[in-house]
């Protein structure tokens, strides 16, 4: 039982990592629809610079 709650939750969190980073992603998307500049979305979301460009190229 031990080790079937560890797999869940080991699940569970990754769930939530990806999660937060599709939201990063999203917010990161409306950002460049409004304008703001790549370096600007990349120190509010994390992101990187490089992957915020890719965005805006439409290399998701």
């Amino acid at each position: 039982m031990q080790i079937t709650t560890s797999w869940h939750e080991k699940g569970r969190e990754e769930g939530k990592i990806e999660g937060k980073k599709e939201g990063k992603i999203e917010t990161a998307k409306a950002a460049l629809r409004k304008g703001l500049p790549a370096d600007l979305i990349a120190e509010i979301t994390g992101l990187t610079q490089e992957a915020v460009l890719k965005l805006k190229n439409g290399q998701n």
